[in-house]
């Protein structure tokens, strides 16, 4: 799996895509603080960090490459979406995810199915759910599995 870095470098080769999910992490969110990530229609992950790398996103420029993410008002404890085509889901710890409200049904009749038994796990799996209600994966693509490829071990 290739997942593509969006940096404030090359930003502007990301303006029109087509996005279905997102994630965003506040700066001090468990995982990776200041992480995004991105999944459009064709089931492709793009990564940016607007808190910590090399070549970090510009916190202004967020919002050419995902132009929803001005509707979405976030929050230490959840987030709201003021769009009707999106919803948003907190998954715990400073992190949100933000999903095109075509997959919200089905997206949320896996969460249920999944029968979580802690706090946060929806926030390992949700990468997997969305591939998989795009017919592009099996849905165990956990963010794990991403971090290893954005952030491999040397």
């Amino acid at each position: 799996m290739i997942i593509i870095e969006i940096t404030e470098s090359n930003y502007q080769n990301y303006l029109d895509l087509d996005i279905v999910a997102f994630s965003f992490a506040f700066d001090g969110a468990m995982g990776e603080g200041g992480g995004i990530y991105i999944v459009d229609r064709d089931g492709q992950i793009y990564h940016a960090n607007y808190y910590r790398g090399i070549d970090c996103i510009d916190t202004i420029h967020i919002k050419d490459v995902i132009p929803v993410f001005d509707d979405i008002k976030f929050g230490l404890f959840g987030n709201i979406s003021n769009n009707s085509d999106w919803i948003s889901v907190y998954l715990g710890y400073g992190n949100h995810l933000v999903l095109v409200n075509e997959l919200s049904d089905d997206f949320r009749k896996k969460v249920e199915d999944a029968h979580y038994k802690f706090y946060g796990e929806l926030f390992q799996y949700w990468p997997g759910f969305v591939l998989d209600l795009l017919g592009k994966e099996k849905g165990d693509l956990t963010m794990n599995d991403i971090w290893a490829i954005v952030y491999p071990k040397e």
